[in-house]
């Protein structure tokens, strides 16, 4: 009964206090003292944080959600690499840390003040409480909020640790140290000795690399990065003629495709890049073209209807088909003439009754195979002709 009243008047007074200074709590960690019992020492220090007129703490249920959202399980930290990287995470103004520790009859009691906006600890308050839990949880807390929340004096608990934590904005960034792509995202720890003579890059889709060549000279353990939009590399599009319906412009990798509107003679705003011109109605040449920034790239596409061709093939194969026909007719005539005009020679030879007949007869069979050699030579053409257009629309439908 006492926890829910104490959960109700932490709610109600967050949302009173709506223009004060923001701190969120994190779970309390410690040694010696039961899960059950720190969770509850929690609480009531929250409770007594409200209580100061000018702060008002992080709903627990927000702060568990934005942890959550980074991997974080449980909203509570064991380290202060831990404890730096939650509060960049988070956007309260300030985060607390308390770790009890039970010694003897003694709880000791140390609370870590942390500035969210760059991971910094701003204060460190070591209570001793030598009475019973029920006056930790009263008077102790109390005390406890009272002193983190005193005088803020900048400390360096991080000396020596050799450790350099970097927080961009937004978080979820990629780091890379020369050419090394770190695990993780920001905000993060990274050893000093790693990043010290490495050029350290900062990567987020979205947004432009940020390159730091060198660690601050001051030597700053926290390192702060904004990062910029990246400017849209986009340019246009300009067609010959108008376009057909359903012809689509299709990225060079296929991921990504655009419907152009019929008759449209422009279309805009592409990212740069290769693109091409497809359609299930026509074949298209010259189709091909590449965007650049802020420029209008000019194309004239051929577009061929898909079903006219298929009748135009048809149309060459039938007077390819015929032609040959043709041919062989022809040329199986050349060769009766042939045949016919040696076998009257030979008769000839043989018997020279009706000599001048036969002579007749050769000559006009003669005569008449140049016309056939001449039409069976100008028929070639056309033959050639109509089954190279014949190759060349099959070629077209990918058959």
């Amino acid at each position: 009964m006492t926890r829910n009243f104490i959960f109700t008047v932490t709610l109600f007074s967050t949302l009173l206090l709506a223009d004060d200074h923001t701190i969120a709590v994190l779970d309390f960690t410690g040694e010696g003292i039961p899960e059950e019992q720190l969770k509850y020492l929690g609480e009531i220090f929250r409770v007594e944080l409200l209580r100061q007129d000018t702060l008002r703490v992080m709903d627990y249920n927000d702060m568990s959600s934005t942890l959550a959202l980074s991997g974080y399980d449980d909203p509570k930290c064991t380290t202060i690499e831990c404890a730096v990287i939650s509060a960049m995470l988070l956007e309260s103004e300030w985060m607390v840390t308390v770790h009890i520790s039970k010694i003897s009859d003694v709880y000791v009691c140390e609370a870590r003040l942390y500035e969210s906006y760059t991971g910094r600890i701003i204060n460190v308050a070591i209570y001793d409480h030598e009475l019973s839990l029920e006056g930790l949880q009263t008077q102790g807390m109390h005390n406890l909020a009272e002193m983190i929340m005193s005088t803020r004096i900048p400390i360096e608990v991080h000396k020596g640790k050799e450790l350099v934590y970097i927080k961009t904005k937004p978080s979820h960034a990629l780091v890379r140290v020369g050419k090394d792509t770190l695990g993780g995202v920001t905000p993060m720890a990274i050893d000093r000795v790693v990043a010290e003579s490495r050029p350290i890059i900062i990567l987020k889709e979205g947004y432009e690399p940020f390159r730091l060549e060198h660690l601050p000279e001051d030597a700053s353990n926290i390192v702060y990065i904004e990062l910029q939009h990246l400017v849209p590399q986009i340019g246009d599009v300009a067609f010959a003629k108008p376009m057909p319906a359903n012809i689509v412009i299709v990225s060079s990798d296929s991921e990504t495709r655009f419907l152009i509107d019929e008759g449209a003679l422009e279309y805009y705003e592409l990212s740069v890049g290769l693109y091409s011109l497809e359609s299930d109605q026509y074949i298209i040449h010259n189709g091909d073209f590449r965007i650049h920034h802020r420029r209008t790239s000019h194309i004239k596409p051929e577009l061929h209807e898909i079903a006219l061709i298929e009748k135009q093939m048809k149309g060459f194969k039938l007077k390819r088909n015929i032609l040959i026909g043709f041919l062989v007719v022809s040329a199986g005539y050349r060769g009766y003439l042939q045949y016919e005009s040696e076998n009257i020679y030979t008769e000839y030879g043989d018997d020279i009754s009706d000599g001048d007949i036969r002579h007749t007869r050769i000559e006009e069979l003669d005569q008449l195979k140049p016309i056939f050699d001449g039409i069976s030579v100008f028929a070639v053409f056309p033959v050639i002709y109509y089954h190279a257009k014949y190759l060349q629309m099959k070629r077209w439908l990918g058959q």
